[in-house]
């Protein structure tokens, strides 16, 4: 008797469990071969019918490229104007493709701009029309590289460091400021002729004008120095720099430090040392007018 009665509930149950089987359309457990031996991110809009966007790979994950360095603008692209380096385009997660983010996690961290770069902005915007200091961004940027970098709040010294003061200055009195903030010192951040015998036995070399019959470059700093300290000062002749073309008077020409200066930031320009040595040794058209 009593083994009938648990044959019946036997029954019962197994009826039972197929009925709520069938109601809660509950499948039996399979594995898909597909998805066997895959280490790599969750796929969107895959088969598998899981929707969601796609799990990014931890930090520092292996599929992420490490970050390019920055910092000294050789590897970073500089705007043609306005300076901020643009950012690298990140790669997607679990692609394979470079990461622009410092831990590799899919985000993007924006490179800082190198001193030259951030400098060649401040005294770009704050020094025009009759202050500007230089033509263009990236002549700015040619200047800026052959210049000692300095230290960080440098005064009185020919030094990058020293002009990013000026240039920051200059944004309240142009006048007074972006003179010493620009290629020449202006007795702020050096004199005229240190920063423009600098300049000058850093671009003008024999290597760089060795097909010039003219005088082309001096033998040492101390000669620079020496002929730089004898030009003669004339009535009419530029009190500061400026390398606008309606600036007057002009130095663009004349027998001065500004005159010199100006062709020897055309020749870092223009990659054209040749050419514009020669005036910056005093030839023409930096002679007396």
């Amino acid at each position: 008797m009593k083994a009938t009665i648990i044959a019946k509930w036997t029954i019962v149950a197994a009826t039972l469990s197929a009925a709520c089987t069938q109601m809660l359309d509950i499948q039996d457990a399979r594995v898909d071969a597909s998805l066997s031996g895959g280490s790599g991110g969750a796929h969107v809009g895959g088969s598998s019918g899981v929707s969601g966007s796609a799990t990014q790979p931890p930090h520092g994950g292996e599929n992420d490229a490490a970050p390019s360095g920055a910092g000294d603008g050789s590897g970073a692209t500089s705007p043609s104007h306005g300076g901020s380096v643009s950012e690298p385009s990140g790669g997607e997660a679990g692609s394979g493709g470079n990461s622009s983010a410092s831990g590799g996690d899919g985000g993007e961290t924006p490179l800082m701009p190198s001193l030259c770069e951030s400098y060649c902005d401040t005294v770009m915007t704050n020094c025009k029309g009759k202050y500007e200091q230089y033509r263009t961004f990236d002549q700015c940027v040619e200047v800026c590289k052959r210049m000692p970098p300095g230290s960080a709040g440098d005064e009185n010294v020919n030094s990058v460091e020293c002009r990013v003061r000026q240039a920051e200055f200059s944004a309240a009195e142009p006048f007074v400021y972006c003179k010493s903030a620009g290629p020449l010192g202006a007795g702020k951040c050096g004199s005229n002729c240190v920063s423009y015998c600098s300049l000058m036995q850093a671009t003008c070399t024999p290597e760089s004008t060795a097909n010039n019959t003219e005088l082309s470059y001096y033998d040492s700093s101390q000669d620079c120095l020496a002929a730089c300290g004898a030009i003669p000062a004339h009535d009419g002749d530029p009190t500061a720099y400026s390398s606008s073309a309606t600036a007057e008077p002009s130095c663009y020409v004349g027998n001065t430090v500004y005159c010199r200066a100006y062709h020897i930031t055309a020749a870092l320009e223009q990659d054209a040392a040749d050419e514009h040595c020669p005036h910056a040794m005093g030839g023409d058209p930096c002679i007396d007018q």
